[in-house]
């Protein structure tokens, strides 16, 4: 990786994370754990098949990654992220917050949607206010695919598939969903807007923290629904 050779630690970071692709393959091992080759370039679209092994093994060259042999019956080689890999979430978390604003202008043509993105959401944003000894299961469908979050004290789990036991499920457009999770739009607004939602959404709003409100006309001017 290409360094600015600056005697400075935010520069060191970024000669380490600030290449192109870095932090979206840390975002995906965040979400969806070890992941095997195919599913990091699956979570990835738009990377090639030369660069996402070029930024591995970098990021694996700096302790970021590691490779391991799964037993049986997985049987393949998964990548997974090292406690030092990990200490990065923190840096997600803040920018998954910071660029939610840019998020309601709705999906742009070409834009790729893929429901562990705002699984992930959840997951950092809720998890810290799951009361002990509790567990919320909030199923996600978008773009097509669908995953659920396992919320739990502090930490989460996300696994792709439909929810078997979730407490509720969002299924429509991400930005809709997207609106939901961050407070910006009740359940009821965006279910007027075209969300379903399957369950009982009482355990998801009771983790919400809303910020400034959206109003829901602003979504449908901007063409995020349609």
């Amino acid at each position: 990786m290409k360094s600015y050779r600056q005697y400075c630690s935010v520069a060191r970071a970024l000669d380490v994370v600030g290449e192109r692709w870095v932090l979206l393959i840390v975002r995906e091992l965040l979400a969806l754990g070890p992941s095997r080759y195919s599913d990091l370039k699956r979570g990835l679209p738009g990377i090639a098949s030369n660069l996402l092994a070029e930024r591995l093994k970098a990021m694996e060259a700096e302790g970021l990654v590691e490779r391991y042999d799964a037993p049986p019956p997985v049987g393949a080689v998964l990548y997974r992220l090292t406690d030092r890999g990990r200490e990065l979430r923190d840096v997600v978390d803040a920018l998954a917050r910071w660029g939610l604003e840019r998020m309601y202008g709705g999906v742009e043509d070409g834009d790729a949607v893929q429901p562990q993105w705002s699984a992930l959401f959840a997951g950092l944003v809720l998890s810290p206010h799951i009361a002990p000894e509790t567990e919320v299961v909030v199923g996600i469908e978008t773009g097509g695919e669908a995953v659920y979050a396992i919320l739990r004290p502090g930490t989460f789990e996300i696994r792709r598939g439909p929810a078997p036991n979730a407490d509720v499920t969002l299924s429509g457009e991400a930005t809709l969903v997207g609106a939901v999770l961050s407070g910006r739009l009740t359940p009821e607004q965006a279910a007027d807007l075209g969300l379903r939602i399957v369950g009982t959404p009482a355990p998801l709003i009771d983790l919400l923290d809303p910020l400034d409100p959206l109003d829901p006309l602003d979504l449908l001017r901007s063409g995020a629904t349609s």
